[in-house]
């Protein structure tokens, strides 16, 4: 006993010089707010969907589907066993063709290796493995600016994260599409894995038009670029699915032969509703049926395997249910406009109150002219925390707003405050 004290009064912990990490610059921020006692505070921060009284709005389409499924589940029709490593068989060629389109001759071909993943941000890191371990790449190129997650993504595989040309420097709110072009012409080697956001960027919000994309992929063309596409807002950008995969469509459009090989990552947190249930994928297209195979197999076995197994079965069987049975997948439909449509009308609803009190000098047009659920104010860092501290207003300190958490009633509170800042605070 006298040797067990004498060892424990010596033993150090594996933990003891750990230092504490910072928060997450967004979850921090809602954490913030949680916590805050202003009943007038406004949490436009966080990426999620909120109904015009600031409530959470899960889907009817997906009442209906979790309904389904407990009646299968009580009736002893399905089960709760694994899934096999690649996902939910179902939902594989489902969650493909929704993506590329039921027509896709990249799906007939059988070019696509499609594997179930845990969301969009597990569908990058699937992705990243992969690109690591399995092609060998060591790089990829992101959009300045990018979601803030993407270069923890990649870099936690070993990829080395750099940037090409997006938003115009000049105005900080357009894009600056021949800049991104000479990047992509000449600042970006041949060959090289080049992340692109699918529709509504984040942060900016902005996007290139159809025929700016064409022009892009003739460029990945000719310089062999492999396009990654995060598309983490199908459907929830505009209301209209195949509108927002136009970009992806435009790329594997392109013959095998000039475009063999490109990566697409699928999230069905935001156009489902479905953040909690982590339902995503990774789709690798390749040059044809038997790289197609070799691939799916290396994700099987080396990357997904030993990372966790097998992905998770609820969520998959109600993404599934809105994706293949007609009636949900029309009502899931008219609820990705009518959220579409709520978060265009708070853009539209927020410029005119700007406009209304002057302003502060500035144009505010821009918010209407992006597209999706975030708009890229233009304000400052400076601003950005002046808002919080002088008036409860919370947005992301490079001026990002989610529009889909702002209520009609908060806009003029949010526009009084934002006028406010501006005339005050460079």
């Amino acid at each position: 006993a006298t040797s067990v004290m004498r060892l424990s009064r010596v033993a150090r912990s594996l933990w003891a010089g750990v230092a504490p990490v910072p928060a997450d610059p967004i979850l921090g921020l809602v954490a913030r707010y949680r916590a805050d006692s202003n009943p007038n505070a406004v949490n436009l921060a966080q990426g999620a969907y909120r109904d015009d009284e600031g409530k959470p709005f899960v889907l009817p389409a997906v009442v209906d589907a979790e309904r389904r499924v407990a009646e299968e589940l009580a009736a002893g029709t399905i089960d709760k066993e694994y899934t096999g490593i690649e996902g939910y068989v179902p939902f594989l060629g489902a969650t493909a063709r929704f993506a590329f389109g039921e027509k896709s001759p990249i799906l007939s071909e059988d070019r696509v290796a499609t594997v179930q993943a845990l969301s969009g941000t597990g569908a990058l890191r699937l992705a990243a493995d992969t690109l690591a371990k399995v092609a060998g790449v060591d790089s990829i190129w992101l959009s300045s600016p990018s979601w803030g997650n993407h270069a923890k993504v990649f870099e936690a595989a070993g990829l080395k994260t750099q940037s090409y040309t997006y938003l115009d420097q000049a105005t900080k709110t357009t894009l600056d599409f021949d800049g991104l072009c000479r990047d992509l012409e000449s600042k970006v080697p041949k060959g090289s894995v080049v992340l692109l956001h699918a529709c509504a960027h984040n942060p900016t919000g902005v996007d290139p038009s159809l025929p700016q994309w064409e022009e892009i992929a003739q460029i990945f063309a000719a310089r062999s670029l492999v396009p990654l596409f995060d598309s983490a807002y199908q459907g929830y950008a505009t209301g209209d699915p195949d509108v927002d995969a136009a970009a992806i469509r435009t790329f594997a459009a392109l013959p095998a032969a000039i475009m063999p090989s490109m990566l697409v990552a699928q999230s069905y947190a935001k156009n489902m509703g479905l953040y909690g249930e982590r339902v995503g994928a990774l789709n690798v297209v390749t040059g044809g049926a038997d790289q197609t195979a070799a691939v799916l197999s290396q994700l099987k076995q080396r990357v997904i395997r030993p990372m966790y197994s097998s992905p998770p079965l609820h969520g998959a069987r109600l993404a599934t249910s809105l994706l293949e049975d007609p009636a949900l997948r029309a009502s899931w439909r008219s609820d990705l406009a009518r959220m579409a449509d709520r978060i265009a009308l708070m853009r539209t609803s927020l410029v005119s109150a700007l406009n209304a009190r002057g302003g502060g000098g500035r144009e505010w047009g821009h918010i209407s002219d992006q597209i999706g659920m975030f708009a890229y104010t233009g304000l400052t860092a400076t601003q950005v925390d002046a808002l919080l501290e002088d008036h409860g207003i919370y947005l992301t300190r490079d001026g990002r707003m989610s529009l889909a958490g702002l209520r009609s009633a908060d806009v003029d509170t949010v526009a009084d405050a934002i006028v406010a800042v501006v005339e005050q605070v460079q």
